[in-house]
């Protein structure tokens, strides 16, 4: 096994993992630690070092709000349920490489994880994510660390005005995530990757990053494919703007300037020289509307527009695309749950201006019953997170994007679907959970991987499980047939319902192109 390899900034040592046909390869730097002067700054490619460096423990994680272990919401307790063994710092810009090569020619293909939690928190080792599983099926594993919230995506007019040209102003853990695919694809072919066939996969903030990775002038002609799972950002409507969608980079500014002001801090200068654990506790007391965290903007550099409008203009990549989204994270529609009425109906229609009217007729909601049949019905099957809008935008331009719906029983708390609960499923990591897994959650757990990993190799899902069975056919999502996939107690293919209301809104979107 490829237990040592040559990159170009040295040699690097891994380890034995859990199975011993993989080699792990902890801690892997791609770039300068991103402290002092480099704080608030584009990432700078890592420093070549002096002899083997032994790749054996984790990076630190993120600057984050939220510390393994020590919360009682329902996500920590699920996906941070005790302390990690390793630090939180600003020194986080680091990969953990999972590889199953014997020899550095065997050109597998590569799937990079950027791993989600608002873009505030969360870290590449948390305890859903067991690579090890995904990579003895034939694929090499990269997981990638990088700037959060307050660290990452800060935006301030100083730090607009110090920005050297061409150099990010804002969004900086974008660029991180930009910075790590280079670095793997510069380097992958030591560890017996093939660096053509780069697939990207996140979840949640983890998917948002995935649609900024593939938006990005940055990094054309890099990535193979894609999966976005529960994190598809859309806007229809003239008021809508989806949850984490980028804002203009003047009022992520304003922001910046407001938690300096909040925080006591005259400028620039002094946050450069506080330590990072004194600013989190200073953003931890802010009581702004903002205060959910720092997220995206659009700096005109890395973010060069909003994300819908890379949609409707068709400036992505064409490369094939997984589609999903766990069925209870819109438990109540997406409008809010059963108490939507036909008021609350005619008021949100309003959105669309001068084709209001038409809109309300395309709807066919006449009453406070057909608005709860909305929310109910055509809300579920019509978006879940605006990724069936997604499949129809990228079907109707003729590119390949495969939709899967998450439905499984999840035991252990009557949770239900939850945001999140796939992941379980997907890295084939049930046994690292709480929950009383049976053994049907387990079987549906290999199909899910053996889908996502067929999907890396070949850009098509289909083909053989693990053991070599064949898999349940999954069509790609098509105008004319709208294929999904639904995982409940084993993968069943489907077809989804027509729904006027999402060809209306895709139309109108279409209308107002900014081209």
């Amino acid at each position: 096994m490829l237990r040592k390899v040559q990159v170009k900034n040295g040699v690097l040592q891994g380890l034995v993992g859990k199975d011993p046909r993989i080699t792990v390869f902890r801690g892997v730097p791609y770039a300068k630690p991103p402290v002092g002067e480099l704080r608030w700054r584009a990432p700078q490619p890592a420093e070549n070092w002096e002899g083997v460096r032994k790749c054996y423990e984790y990076g630190d994680m993120p600057m984050m709000r939220v510390h393994p272990g020590t919360g009682d919401d329902f996500y920590t307790k699920e996906l941070h349920p005790v302390a990690a063994d390793y630090g939180m710092s600003e020194d986080c810009l680091y990969l953990n490489i999972f590889s199953p090569a014997a020899a550095a020619d065997e050109n597998l293909p590569v799937f990079c994880y950027i791993h989600g939690g608002g873009l505030q928190d969360g870290y590449s080792y948390e305890v859903e994510f067991d690579p090890e599983r995904v990579a003895r099926r034939g694929v090499i594993v990269v997981m990638i660390g990088y700037r959060l919230g307050l660290f990452g995506f800060l935006a301030h007019p100083e730090i607009t005005a110090r920005t050297p040209e061409g150099e990010v102003i804002s969004n900086f853990g974008f660029q991180d995530q930009s910075l790590a695919l280079h670095w793997v694809h510069e380097n992958i072919r030591a560890f017996g990757g093939n660096p053509d066939r780069i697939v990207i996969c996140g979840q949640s903030a983890g998917a948002g990053s995935v649609q900024a990775q593939l938006c990005s002038p940055f990094n054309e002609g890099i990535i193979a494919g894609a999966i976005c799972q529960s994190g598809v950002s859309m806007a229809f409507g003239d008021e809508e703007k989806p949850f984490g969608a980028a804002m203009p980079l003047k009022e992520a500014e304003a922001h910046g300037e407001d938690f300096f002001r909040q925080a006591g801090i005259e400028n620039l200068a002094q946050a450069q020289e506080m330590d990072a654990s004194v600013l989190m506790e200073k953003l931890r007391g802010i009581t702004s509307d903002w205060r959910f965290g720092f997220g995206q903007c659009i700096d005109g550099r890395f973010v060069k527009e909003s994300v819908w409008d890379s949609y409707y203009n068709n400036r992505l990549p064409n490369v094939p695309m997984i589609i999903g989204v766990c069925w209870g994270e819109t438990q109540g529609g997406m409008f809010g749950g059963g108490d939507f009425t036909y008021e609350d109906f005619l008021q949100w229609a309003k959105q669309f201006g001068e084709k209001e009217e038409e809109f309300i007729r395309a709807a066919g909601v006449a009453n406070d019953a057909d608005a709860r049949a909305l929310t109910g019905t055509d809300a579920r099957n019509m978006l879940l997170s605006n990724s069936r809008g997604f499949c129809e935008l990228r079907s109707s331009m003729g590119q390949k994007v495969y939709y899967y719906i998450f439905d499984h029983d999840i035991p252990g708390d009557d949770a239900g679907s939850f945001h999140g609960s796939d992941l379980w499923f997907m890295f084939d990591s049930l046994g690292n959970s709480w929950r009383p897994f049976e053994g049907k959650h387990y079987d549906l757990a290999r199909q899910v991987t053996s889908y996502w990993t067929n999907f890396v190799k070949y850009g098509d899902p289909n083909g053989l499980d693990y053991n070599g069975n064949p898999l349940p056919e999954w069509d790609a999502y098509q105008k004319e047939k709208k294929a999904v996939m639904r995982f409940t107690d084993q993968a069943a293919p489907g077809v989804l319902e027509e729904c006027p209301v999402l060809d209306y809104r895709l139309e109108y979107g279409k209308s107002k192109l900014t081209d």
